[in-house]
């Protein structure tokens, strides 16, 4: 990355051993070697290493409190975040910047100063890709803040999710992209490492079917959103709160207050029945009423009972459905049907509670009663057959 350093303090002819060394360091210092490299400059090389990352530490932390009287004035706040997040990567890229500068005064030999500046390119690297993972959660912040504060409640759990999982898939990305680009810096043949990784990679993904399918099944989710976090949902036959929704798998919080783990691959192809996106609620019942009701007391008890459900609160007007639906085995049967304008289960549990009370007054009222299954055997008797030998049998002649 880079070739020479920006700024060549002290600078010495690469190889050869100082005049400073010389005059103020033990002849063994300076000729005493390990793998082309001088005891002296063995001690040096960290020395200055962690000397030159105090100075980026110093240097980012005055770039830090000089930018940010800047930001809090503005408005907005994600440009303090971004100070925030930048302040680390800042300290590793201007300490190994500095480090760079000052490693010419070691008079490295050619071969070390190589691998010296190796290991500078990769720490460069690794920098500006903390500095871009601090970026994507500032903005993946910002974002979410912003659907927070619009949108419908189930849209906005919706859209979050799929923030949270396009940030940890753009993660992935850029740690696979970053290993790939030090490995480069490092000296090792990329080609050779892409081509193994592209043979190894048919292997993987054969291996990891599964997985890949549970990704593609957390996008397929985020993107439809079928379910949000907070709803309470139907999945089959499980029942209960949407509690995360991550990259592999969804989990859900049943009645029983069991956590369920399901992995997105398979629910993205299931049936899900979602009872949080509900508008309104639907009261059904079906009252049977004995066969000994007339006709007119039926009329009236029905009559009563679509005016007694206009009148309910929260009732929704357009469709209220009492009508005398069938002759039972046992009973004559009317069928309720009616919406609750509420999304609120504990509520709409006690408004059809008062609704059905209500209702078995109206029968009870009128004189009716309610039926319960019951059977009619009638018994027919035949006359017995004469016996032979009886009085009145006919005789044989």
């Amino acid at each position: 990355m880079l070739d020479e350093p920006p700024i060549a303090l002290f600078a010495a002819q690469p190889g050869v051993t100082p005049g400073w060394v010389i005059r103020n360091l033990p002849t063994w210092a300076y000729t005493k070697s390990v793998y082309g490299v001088a005891a002296w400059q063995w001690v040096a090389l960290p020395v200055a290493f962690g000397l030159s990352m105090l100075t980026g530490a110093l240097l980012s932390a005055i770039f830090v409190r000089l930018a940010s009287p800047i930001a809090r004035r503005t408005a907005t706040t994600w440009d303090d975040e971004l100070l925030v997040a930048l302040r680390g990567p800042a300290t590793l890229f201007l300490g190994t910047t500095a480090f760079w500068s000052v490693e010419p005064a070691i008079a490295l030999r050619r071969a070390a100063s190589e691998v010296v500046g190796r290991g500078v390119d990769a720490l460069l690297v690794m920098s500006l890709l903390w500095g871009l993972f601090g970026l994507l959660d500032v903005l993946a912040d910002r974002v979410g803040r912003r659907i927070a504060k619009a949108g419908d409640a189930k849209d906005r759990g919706g859209a979050l999710s799929l923030v949270a999982i396009t940030t940890k898939a753009a993660k992935v990305l850029l740690v696979i992209f970053g290993f790939i680009v030090v490995l480069g810096q490092l000296g090792l043949k990329v080609s050779g490492i892409i081509a193994g990784l592209g043979i190894g990679g048919i292997a993987v993904a054969l291996a990891s079917q599964k997985t890949l399918e549970n990704l593609f099944g957390s996008f397929t989710i985020g993107v439809d959103r079928p379910l949000h976090i907070g709803d309470f949902v139907k999945v089959d036959d499980l029942v209960g709160t949407v509690e995360q929704v991550g990259l592999r798998s969804t989990r859900f919080r049943t009645l029983d207050r069991t956590l369920v783990t399901m992995p997105n691959g398979r629910l993205s192809e299931m049936r899900i029945e979602n009872y949080s996106v509900r508008d309104r609620l639907r009261l059904y019942q079906k009252f049977g009423l004995a066969y000994s009701t007339s006709p007119a007391v039926v009329r009236q008890i029905v009559e009563e009972m679509r005016g007694f459900l206009a009148e309910r609160p929260s009732i929704y007007p357009d469709a209220i459905h009492v009508n005398f639906v069938g002759l039972g085995d046992s009973t004559l049967t009317i069928e309720v049907m009616a919406w609750v304008e509420t999304r609120e289960w504990t509520e709409f549990l006690t408004w059809r509670e008062e609704t059905l009370l209500g209702l078995m007054e109206i029968v009870e009222k009128n004189g009716a009663s309610f039926a319960f299954p019951t059977q009619t055997i009638h018994v027919s008797s035949h006359p017995s057959p004469v016996q032979p030998g009886a009085v009145g049998a006919p005789r044989r002649s």
